[in-house]
């Protein structure tokens, strides 16, 4: 989530054939305001934040640095994704089980 300008910012998710929702947001401090990153530091921007939401629209893991030029080395994410889907694996088996 940034308050950047990101006009190259639809040219990167074609570039990276990513097949999930991006949320960015240029200019507009509504969106960070709401998720509760925005001037964290009286520094007028917002922190850097990563929220992953499950198919359920369920907020399966964040993080939100301590400055806006924070990032999260990959293999975090990474983690937190195979973390992620292990979690909707037990719950997709557990619900075959009682089927």
């Amino acid at each position: 989530m940034s308050t950047d300008d990101l006009r190259e910012a639809d040219y990167a998710v074609e570039e990276l054939d990513a097949t999930h929702p991006i949320l960015y947001s240029s200019k507009d401090i509504a969106v960070p305001i709401s998720y509760g990153v925005f001037n964290l530091h009286g520094d007028g921007l917002a922190s850097e934040a990563i929220f992953i939401y499950d198919k359920s629209r369920t907020l399966a893991w964040k993080t939100v640095g301590d400055r806006y030029s924070d990032t999260v080395p990959s293999a975090v994410l990474i983690e937190a994704l195979e973390q992620i889907n292990t979690r909707v694996s037990r719950i997709n088996t557990l619900a075959k089980d009682q089927d």
